[in-house]
This record gives structure tokens, C-alpha cells and sequence, in this order.
């Protein structure tokens, strides 16, 4: 009942509003950028094929070509199941499990898809996260809070007696299943669980007739080569806490540390030191495709990654990241990330957009705010929230090579989640917007320096424009209303109550989002009317004035009044940020769980 009740309320919410033209028609497309991982499964069935679960993410993604290109599958039933671990089918390509939870705790789900991820439906729900899933011997296995749960068939299911409560992950050899729950490890053999005299780590791999299981603690690794008869503790150059630990598909073993890599090809004797841990900072999954067992396809920071050797890697996933911020810069596409900045050619043909072999950080690298210099559009300005010490911190980058490379000019406090260069005074003026302090920052050296406008009044401002009537005009967005200052932002004047989200402003029409509605001015701000939206989170100008905007409660928006009215392009349900390409024959929208989509507008 609950998943019907929330599904239909969904489909609520996604009503079309009233529109003042036909939107244009064609199919929106993932372009990238890869910029996440994600829990891997494969088949024998379709060795081509690999799927890819994004944590906490309320859908999965496929890719039939080993991650040339992905797609997403269907949204989780109800919208609020998220997925985990997943399982595919080894004689049925198109048969796949996953594991659910509610996000916060208190209810899970083990799902069930036969046409490949575009459709879900839950097959046993329960009290608690569902934490893995697993298909052996003919029998589907789900584990959870209460143990471990069996299936025939995948639909009808039954708590194995005797097996562990808080079960988590996994595995099977031969008839054999093994169980982690806490710290310990379980093997229920013959309809009997049996606690293992070992520490159980964080993962639990077994390749034939051997069981590993190490990392997310300093208690060791811990190998059995005979189905768990016996144990020994892996030695090697590793100490203290241990990341990941895994046997691959080959029998290899491979070991991260804080301090390392290091792969072993004859169980534990000899240690090889790779570049794994340095390249890609911390291993999550490990696995093969069926038909290339000697090349490991690695789930670590910022992406899914293929090797031969854990010291050269290549980026194969995934498009499923949040895009805060996009640009147009010459021919190229630029998209801010929780990982950084990415850059393509226009139109953005491929779902990979460039790695230099090395993965991302993961933490204090989202880019929240990117601008293009109107005299030189090759220059770029880039607002990277991060940190210094435990401080939130603006670092302020210049490109001049379309976001390909980047300089530090700056660092101040806050967020930011909007920067403007003045058209006029491109070389010298610039304003970038900040929450999580009472003012916002102007600088008159391009970027070089920034002075804080600090007012009381402020609370967090989310979006900033250039108001074109004035050298020393600006347009300030924050979460208390809508300021205008007529001298650089020193003194500011209150226009509009509200959250304001975004502005956008072409000639005399100002647009500004507040709450879920647009005001809308047609005489430079001097007057307002406000019509419903979505709460929106930008808006764009694109060629022949035709508007565009992002929402994190719709589709894409489309209006060719200036705001009046407006009508949806599909696509993604919710998004963070759009542009149009100048020549108007694209849209591109960066989206909460599935990078960049682009859609063609002329000529569709």
C-alpha cells in the first residue's frame, strides 16, 4: 500500500501545467559525464553487459557495450527505495535483483526486474535495510535484520532458521553460504549456521573453494581455502587498517591500505605494491566481465575503472551524478560536479569526457557555480565549495582554455552557488554569490581579490545578476528576498520577499524564481508579476528569448513569453542546472542522478 500510495502521488506531482505553445518534440539524451561508481553485477549470459548500482540511488544503470555507454533503469518503486548490493542472473541476462532501503532506516525491500532494470517490482519487503543479494545454486538469498531470507523462485520467500540476524553480505561456495553479521562471519552448511573463528571484514569474496573476508577494520584479512574448514591470517606489507581486501575472479588477492595497494598471485607468498590506492583512492567493489577475467573492473572514487595491472586505469562510469552548474564556453560544455569541473566538445557526443588517469577527489571538489567571460569565451570562472581546515571555503579558479585547466586566484568564506562577470567591465568586475555567511563577494580585479559585502540582512545568497542599467548595478538573490544595489552591492534595497533560487534577465525582462512561482518584470525590474512554477533551481536565456529552467520537483521548463507560461520537456524529473547552446539547437540539462542529458530543440 505504501509503494502504491507514494507512486500515484508521484504521478501527481508530474501533471503538466498549462502551456502557451507545444514543447518541441525529440528524446533526451545521457551525455555524461562519468562521475560516479557504484555496486557491479554481470552475467554469463550476456558477457557484454554490466550493471551498476550508484550508492543510495533510487535506480540502477546498463551498460551492453563493458560501459561505452549506459543507460538508466527505471525508478524504484513508490520513488523513495534506494538501492545497494545487486545480483544478475547467470542463464537469464535480462533477470537481475537488487537490494533496497527507505532512506533514514526502517524498512526495506529486496527488488526484482526480468526486462534488464527498466521496470521494478518488490518481492519481499521487511522491517529493516536490506543489505545484500545473491543468486547460487538455483536459490535467490537476501539478507537484512532479522537474517538471512531464501526464494525457489525470486517471488515467494522464507527466513532461513538458525541464520544470523543483522546479516549483510553474501556469498556461496559450492553448496556452502557465507554470512557476514557485525564482526563475525557465519557459514550455514547443511541447514546449520556455524560461526567462523575469524573477524569478519567489511567485504567477503570467494573464488572456488576459497573464502576472504578483511577491510573496513585493523583486524586483518583472513583467507580459507577450503570452504571455511580452516583459516589463516594474510600477511603481507599492509598494516593497520585495512580498506579492501577481495579475491578476483582469477584466485588473485588484492589488499588496500591506508598506506597502499598490493596484489598477490599466489595467495599471500609474495606481494606486488600498485598504484591503485594513488590513482584511485579507495577500491568499493571489485569484478570481471565473464569473457576478460584477467582485466578487473574496479567500483573507486568518481567512477567505475578498468585494469590489467591496478597501476593503469581507464574510466568506463558512470553518468549518474548531480550537475550543479553548466556553461558554454566556445565549443565547449563545461559541467560543475561533486567531483569537479568536466569539459567536452559541443554538441557532448560521448557519455566519457576525459580522464587523465587518475580519479577525482571525493571530497571538497564540487563545483557549485561556473561563468563565462563575455568578451573572451574562453575564460571561465569556476566556484569550488570545499574547505580550509573545517571551514567552508569558496576557491575561486580561472580557465582560459574552456575549463580544461584551472589557476587558484582566490579563497574566501562560504558556498557559492552563482557567479557574474560584468558584461560591460568583463576584465575588472566580477560578483560571486554565498550562503553560509551574511554577504556576498565583489572584486574589481577579475576575480584576483574579493571584497565581502557583508549586510544583516543577508542569510544566504543563492543567485546574483548583472543589472544592465548601471556600471554599479547588481541584482542579489538570497533566501530573506530580492536586493538591488546601484553601488557595487555596498548598500542594498529589499524588492522582493522570498527564497530566491535563480535570476535571469534579458534587456528589460527580469526573471526571478521565488519559492514556486516566477516574477516576471518587463521594465527592468521596476515592476514585478508573479506567476506559478515549480520551485525552480535556474533559469536561462536561450536564443530568440526563449526561456529555460531547471527544478529539483520537474522536468525541464520551457517558456517562449518570458515566464508567463510554461510547459515541460521531459526528461529527468529533477535537475540542478540547464543551458542552451547559442545557436539554439540544443538543450542541455544537468540532472540530480544522471549527469548531463542534452535534448535537440531545432530541428526536432
Amino acid at each position: 500500500m505504501r509503494f502504491l500510495l507514494s507512486l500515484v502521488l508521484a504521478l501527481c506531482v508530474l501533471t503538466p501545467p498549462a502551456s502557451a505553445a507545444a514543447p518541441p518534440s525529440g528524446t533526451w539524451e545521457s551525455v555524461g559525464p562519468n562521475t560516479t561508481g557504484g555496486y557491479l553485477a554481470f552475467t554469463s549470459a550476456k558477457p557484454s553487459r554490466i550493471y551498476a548500482q550508484p550508492p543510495a540511488d533510487h535506480r540502477l544503470y546498463r551498460s551492453d557495450d563493458r560501459g561505452h555507454t549506459w543507460r538508466q533503469g527505471g525508478l524504484y518503486p513508490g520513488g523513495y527505495l534506494r538501492g545497494t548490493k545487486l545480483a544478475a542472473d547467470q542463464r537469464d541476462p535480462d533477470l537481475i535483483y537488487v537490494a533496497g532501503y527507505v532512506g533514514g532506516g526502517g524498512q526495506g525491500a529486496v527488488l526484482r526486474s526480468t526486462d534488464a532494470g527498466a521496470t521494478f517490482q518488490a518481492v519481499l519487503t521487511m522491517d529493516g535495510d536490506v543489505n545484500d543479494v545473491l543468486i547460487a545454486n538455483g536459490q535467490v538469498y537476501a539478507s537484512g535484520t532479522k537474517g538471512v531470507y531464501r526464494s525457489s523462485d525470486g517471488r515467494k520467500w522464507k527466513l532461513i532458521a538458525g541464520s544470523p540476524a543483522e546479516a549483510d553480505s553474501l556469498r556461496a561456495a559450492g553448496s556452502d553460504l557465507f554470512v557476514t553479521a557485525g564482526h563475525d562471519l557465519f557459514v550455514i552448511r547443511n541447514g546449520k549456521s556455524t560461526k567462523a573463528p575469524v573477524v569478519a571484514g567489511s567485504q567477503l569474496t570467494v573464488h572456488g573453494d576459497k573464502v576472504l573476508t578483511g577491510g573496513g577494520s585493523s583486524s586483518g584479512v583472513h583467507l580459507s581455502a577450503d570452504r571455511g574448514a580452516s583459516w589463516q591470517e594474510v600477511k603481507g606489507p599492509f598494516s593497520g587498517w585495512i580498506l579492501f581486501a577481495a579475491l578476483t575472479v582469477t584466485g588473485d588477492l588484492q589488499v588496500e591500505s591506508l598506506h597502499g595497494h598490493w596484489v598477490s598471485t599466489d595467495l599471500g607468498r609474495t606481494w606486488r605494491a600498485t598504484q591503485g590506492l594513488a590513482k584511485l583512492d579507495v577500491y568499493e567493489d571489485l569484478g570481471s566481465f565473464p569473457d576478460r577475467p584477467a582485466e578487473q573492473v574496479v567500483y573507486g572514487s568518481g567512477g567505475i575503472y578498468t585494469t590489467t595491472d591496478a597501476n593503469t586505469f581507464q574510466r568506463i562510469g558512470l553518468p549518474a551524478g548531480v550537475v550543479y552548474s553548466l556553461a558554454i564556453s566556445g565549443e565547449s560544455l563545461i559541467a560543475g560536479t561533486m567531483v569537479g569541473s568536466f569539459q567536452t566538445t559541443l554538441p557532448a557526443r560521448d557519455q566519457e569526457w576525459g580522464f587523465d588517469g587518475k580519479a577525482p577527489a571525493a571530497i571538497g571538489n564540487r563545483v557549485g557555480a561556473l561563468a563565462v567571460n563575455p568578451e573572451s569565451p574562453n575564460v571561465v570562472l569556476r566556484g569550488r565549495n570545499g574547505y580550509r581546515g573545517s571551514n567552508d571555503t569558496i576557491f575561486l579558479e580561472r580557465s582560459e582554455d574552456s575549463g580544461k585547466t584551472w589557476t587558484l586566484l582566490t579563497a574566501v568564506d562560504g558556498n557559492t552557488k552563482s557567479i557574474a562577470i560584468h558584461p560591460a567591465l568583463p576584465r575588472k568586475r566580477t560578483y560571486v554569490a554565498a550562503y553560509l555567511v551574511n554577504a556576498f563577494y565583489f572584486s574589481e580585479e577579475a576575480g584576483d581579490s574579493l571584497v565581502p559585502r557583508i549586510h544583516d540582512e543577508l542569510r544566504g545568497v543563492k543567485a546574483i545578476a548583472i543589472d544592465q542599467h548601471g556600471l554599479d548595478s547588481v541584482w542579489i538573490g538570497d533566501v530573506s528576498g530580492l536586493y538591488h544595489s546601484d553601488d557595487t552591492g555596498i548598500t542594498m534595497t529589499k524588492v522582493l520577499d522570498g527564497t530566491v533560487d535563480a535570476i535571469a534577465i534579458e534587456g528589460e525582462r527580469v526573471v526571478v524564481a521565488v519559492g514556486q512561482s516566477v516574477r516576471v518584470s518587463t521594465d527592468g525590474g521596476k515592476t514585478f508579476k508573479s506567476y506559478p512554477t515549480p520551485r525552480l533551481s535556474a533559469l536561462t536565456f536561450g536564443r530568440g528569448g526563449v526561456l529555460y529552467a531547471a527544478s529539483k520537483e520537474s522536468p525541464v521548463l520551457r517558456s517562449s513569453d518570458g515566464g508567463r507560461t510554461w510547459s515541460k520537456l521531459g526528461g529527468a524529473p529533477s535537475t540542478e542546472s540547464v543551458v542552451a547552446s547559442p545557436d539554439g539547437t540544443w538543450v542541455f540539462a544537468g540532472t540530480n542522478d544522471g549527469s548531463v542529458q542534452r535534448l535537440r530543440v531545432k530541428g526536432s
